[in-house]
């Protein structure tokens, strides 16, 4: 091997390696943009009272479900997205009886999910159910996170 092409194989290692560098670094944005694309609508609801609660919870246009939590419970509903960032999701209607005493007063609350890349409580909004603090006789639903 003489010595200028010594040089010239030198030379053309040194490019391609500038070059992969380079293409790296264009890529790097997409796959960092690519993983915070959200993916999901999430919403949780807790039981930070210390009775049973029973409510229905009714999602988009569908049937009203009765469902049950126990004290310190939680669920997590998720909707996954047709394609990412697509943020909108079906909403999810609840309805209890905020008495606490045995009468019955029933309330409504639409819950509004948050757009999140995974499906967890910690990415969506949170809603307790939890004593209204002037009447503990009265149970509210209120976002919370």
């Amino acid at each position: 091997m003489t010595k200028s092409s010594f040089h010239a194989a030198h030379i053309r290692a040194a490019l391609f390696v500038v070059a992969s560098g380079l293409g790296a670094a264009a890529l790097w944005p997409a796959a960092t943009e690519a993983a915070n694309d959200k993916h999901y609508g999430v919403v949780c609801v807790r039981n930070n009272t210390r009775a049973n609660i029973t409510y229905m919870r009714k999602v988009g246009e569908g049937g009203w479900e009765t469902r049950f939590i126990e004290p310190g419970g939680e669920w997590r509903m998720a909707h996954r997205y047709d394609r990412a960032n697509e943020n909108s999701s079906p909403k999810v209607h609840v309805k209890y009886d905020a008495d606490a005493t045995g009468r019955n007063f029933t309330q409504f609350k639409d819950l509004e999910r948050r757009a999140a890349v995974g499906d967890t409580c910690q990415e969506g909004y949170v809603y307790a159910f939890q004593y209204e603090a002037r009447n503990r006789s009265f149970i509210s639903l209120e976002r919370v996170q």
